[in-house]
């Protein structure tokens, strides 16, 4: 009889273990740097102590829940700024700001900031603000579009066929973000105006943002896809 009762146990531990590893939260990134991600050693070097200063990250969450609050279709967002390259995993933010999302309601938005603090633990030692904004997340085909009030705008399109290699591409850069796989994406378009910042930031045209996903099950490293070429072979070596 004991014997049952301990395998009841276990089972239902497990049973336990599968119910919150399903539950956990998972979804779609975008980390926008204010530096080139994929790009030419030249442009690289000229750009990692002059660029950088600035990083957006932004969560959609596909399903999955935390401290009991569902997250599912909910997206949030943050700002950081530094006087040092973000791109780059020694770096620390001085300053920073989350978006949370109008239609959530009042736990919601206390479980995002919860995880979003807890997924992300350099932002405890900087000095953090909310915003409440209506926040849109959209990804149709290969486009990715997110905006934030008129705060925040960002539209993302793949590398164009035959695109950027006259000073050999490559990875020089890895997210910040936890991830389970990830590409190097083109913005069409990346405005951020954050008065709280003083901060103009505008970029368009530049292989300046990882699009990832989160929350599935993480290899020990995350996956890198490359950005699709028409013409040239997208085997680079990754450097960080």
């Amino acid at each position: 009889m004991r014997i049952r009762v301990m395998v009841f146990a276990c089972l239902f531990c497990a049973a336990g273990v599968c119910l919150r590893a399903a539950d956990a939260p998972r979804g779609e990134l975008l980390e926008l740097h204010s530096c080139q991600l994929y790009i030419g050693g030249c442009i690289a070097s000229s750009e990692s102590t002059q660029e950088g200063q600035y990083l957006l990250r932004v969560w959609h969450f596909a399903d999955g829940s935390h401290d009991d609050t569902l997250l599912h279709g909910l997206t949030v967002a943050l700002l950081e700024v530094s006087d040092q390259n973000l791109a780059t995993k020694a770096a620390r933010p001085a300053d920073s700001i989350i978006y949370l999302p109008q239609s959530a309601t009042v736990s919601q938005c206390a479980a995002l900031v919860d995880w979003l603090k807890a997924a992300n633990p350099e932002v405890v030692h900087t000095r953090v603000r909310t915003r409440i904004l209506p926040i849109e997340f959209s990804h149709h085909g290969s486009i990715v579009s997110f905006s934030a009030g008129d705060t925040l705008q960002i539209e993302t399109t793949p590398f164009p066929p035959c695109g950027l290699v006259s000073c050999g591409e490559a990875l020089w850069y890895t997210p910040r973000s936890t991830v389970s796989s990830y590409t190097v994406g083109v913005t069409s378009k990346a405005v951020v105006c954050e008065p709280m910042l003083a901060l103009k930031w505008i970029d368009h045209g530049k292989n300046n943002i990882f699009e990832g996903r989160f929350g599935d099950d993480v290899p020990t490293r995350a996956a890198f896809v490359p950005p699709a070429f028409a013409c040239v072979a997208a085997n680079h070596a990754s450097h960080e």
